[in-house]
């Protein structure tokens, strides 16, 4: 992702890190469907990437250049490429990260830094990105073909 799309990636990222602070507890145990549902995710981004790959609309998007992007068929494959890194290290960061990374008062309160302040942000990333993959993929269909 480039440009404001990127923006928008960091910012949803930055701002749902605080919301997830307030929304969940080092209690949350949901861990294993959050991977499932990221692992659901790759398969759909990597199956249509694969049906995009093998359709003539590929030639049809090499030849439409774009401004940030040489064409519409490299920004479709940098928002792929972006989307599945993501997922992928959400996944890997779910498994290794601790459930308390760090711990201190505040004010007579134990505030907790762990795991579960990474809940939000990689489902509102993973949603973007799959935002991003598909209104893409909906503009490419009215595309001729031929």
């Amino acid at each position: 992702m480039k440009g404001k799309d990127l923006l928008y990636f960091i910012l949803i990222i930055l701002l749902s890190f605080a919301c997830g602070f307030k929304i969940y507890d080092k209690k949350y145990d949901g861990y294993s469907d959050l991977i499932t549902f990221l692992s659901i995710m790759i398969g759909f981004k990597i199956t249509s990437l694969s049906i995009l790959f093998h359709s003539p609309l590929k030639k049809t998007l090499f030849d439409r250049k774009i401004g940030k992007y040489q064409t519409e068929l490299h920004r479709l494959r940098d928002y792929y490429k972006h989307s599945l890194i993501f997922d992928v290290l959400a996944i890997v960061a779910l498994f290794i990260l601790p459930e308390e990374i760090f711990l201190f008062n505040l004010f007579k309160t134990t505030i907790v830094i762990g795991k579960h302040l990474f809940v939000l942000p990689i489902l509102l990333g993973s949603v973007f990105c799959f935002y991003k993959i598909t209104s893409d993929l909906f503009k490419i269909f009215t595309h001729p073909t031929n």
